[in-house]
């Protein structure tokens, strides 16, 4: 019984670490566009370049991850920033099916790498002294 509940609470953990993009899935249904320029490169940073557009009247701004096509771009170049027309603070400048390929799938929360670590430890400790008190 215990085995079977320590296998649910897992299943549960790991499922709610399942990233949907929701708001990307969102992004791709409903979208549209604007002008935008490249503000910062950081190629050296995995492709990591950041892009600025109006919008509304407010500057807004968000980051890229384009590996292979960094080192092609330069401050003040215009790209396509599309955004959620009733979400606008939700953008990418890459288009939003690609965005959501690139975003969406499994990624484990920094928290709970040390909650195994801190699990492990103590369980390791006492299957040890368990093991120690059977002789």
């Amino acid at each position: 019984m215990r085995a079977l509940l320590a296998g649910a609470a897992a299943a549960a953990l790991l499922g709610g670490c399942y990233d949907r993009a929701t708001e990307l899935a969102e992004l791709s249904r409903h979208h549209a566009t604007v002008a935008g320029h490249v503000v910062v490169l950081d190629c050296a940073n995995d492709g990591q370049w950041w892009y600025e557009f109006e919008l509304e009247g407010k500057q807004r701004r968000g980051a890229a991850h384009e590996p292979a096509g960094c080192r092609q771009r330069k401050p003040g170049d215009r790209v396509t920033v599309y955004y959620n027309p009733s979400a606008p603070d939700v953008h990418r400048a890459v288009a939003p099916a690609m965005a959501y390929q690139q975003e969406h799938g499994f990624h484990m929360p920094i928290w709970l790498w040390f909650g195994i670590g801190a699990l492990a430890l103590p369980l390791s400790a006492w299957m040890a002294l368990k093991r120690g008190s059977k002789r």
